[in-house]
């Protein structure tokens, strides 16, 4: 059985079944499923399409592994006549549905799927291993937390009528500078809460991109996540024979709010107006540097298509590698955090203790 690839052309029509109530399919098809539903569709369809399955045989077979009521908006959505990727576009997310039109219209059903299924099976794995890794230092703060709260409650109040009874002094009359400084930090956090979701709000998405882009520690990631998502598609439509041009147009029949859509647009109008294409790739700080050495002259579409492929292959292994590197230092820092915890936390109990003690022998 081979492996269908839609490319624009609409499934034939399955077996009519039951329709679902009508409430109950409204909510099915509004609900978006979570990213380890997303993962374990696409990484099971793709071992079906793998296998042999045609596109329709694939989904069929997926009600025996996945709950009935997953599916059954999408194979209703198919039925009346919808694309692949029109069906699952209120389940995945905004880029998950380019990425799929993409495939459906110029590229490889099968092959997006697949990839699809990979990465987002990797990101599963990555939460799930950032879960394990917060756990452990989450439950030392809770119990730092709870040994603070009792510190407070029962041994500060001794220490204190201990250094008055000896001292005549509070020990702990330094607070009172610490809280005023606590609220003035505070409120200048919420002033800055206000003022980025204001800025925020102006923002365009080139914008948001950017500041993603611009972040100290995560913005290497997300320009790397960038250069894997925007070689694979970009390889899968130039190696189908399009041109610049073309896929520009492409993308300009995507979702507003979707970045391939304002890429799309800007890059027409830049073109129209004559720059050149990596002058132009050069203005977005998230489009990766690399991306414009593909387009030198003298290069066949099909080359470049090819190379674009190839290039997001390394791009996505180098994502991995980031991002778990990434998560090796999580445990490290919050480790460190809790230390300075600790030690702020018995330096305000023991110092106006040594304080008082000192007292007694003046």
């Amino acid at each position: 059985m081979g492996c269908q690839q839609i490319g624009g052309v609409i499934l034939n029509k399955m077996q009519p079944r039951g329709k679902l109530p009508l409430r109950q399919r409204k909510n099915l098809r509004m609900a978006k499923w979570t990213l380890r539903q997303q993962a374990n569709f696409f990484d099971l369809l793709a071992d079906l399409l793998t296998a042999g399955f045609s596109l329709k045989q694939a989904l069929q077979s997926l009600k025996v592994f996945l709950p009935k009521n997953r599916l059954a908006t999408v194979i209703a959505e198919l039925e009346t006549g919808q694309s692949f990727s029109q069906a699952l576009r209120s389940k995945v997310t905004t880029n998950i549905y380019c990425q799929l039109v993409i495939a459906e219209k110029h590229g490889s059903v099968d092959q997006s799927v697949f990839q699809l299924g990979k990465y987002l099976k990797k990101r599963v794995q990555q939460r799930e291993k950032l879960q394990s890794l917060l756990l452990y230092p989450a439950i030392i703060l809770g119990l730092l937390l709870f040994l603070m709260i009792a510190l407070k409650i029962w041994l500060a109040p001794e220490i204190a009528q201990f250094s008055v009874s000896t001292t005549g002094k509070d020990p702990f009359s330094y607070l009172i500078f610490v809280k005023f400084g606590g609220l003035v930090l505070l409120s200048l956090f919420i002033l800055g809460v206000i003022h980025f979701f204001y800025w925020w709000k102006k923002q365009s998405i080139f914008g948001r991109h950017s500041w993603y882009s611009s972040l100290p520690i995560v913005g290497s990631l997300y320009r790397q996540y960038n250069c894997y998502y925007l070689t694979f598609n970009l390889g899968l439509l130039i190696e189908s024979g399009l041109e610049f041009q073309q896929i520009c147009g492409l993308l300009e029949h995507f979702e507003e709010k979707s970045l391939l859509y304002h890429l799309g647009r800007a890059f027409s109008e830049r073109l129209a107006r004559g720059e050149k294409l990596t002058q132009i790739m050069e203005h977005y700080p998230f489009i990766p540097p690399e991306l414009a050495l593909f387009f030198q002259k003298g290069r066949s579409k099909e080359e470049i298509g090819k190379d674009l492929l190839a290039y997001s292959k390394l791009a996505y292994q180098k994502l991995l590698e980031k991002s778990d590197h990434l998560l090796a230092w999580v445990q490290p820092l919050l480790f460190m955090v809790i230390a300075i915890v600790i030690i702020c936390t018995y330096l305000a109990l023991l110092l106006p203790l040594y304080s008082s003690l000192g007292g007694l022998y003046k």
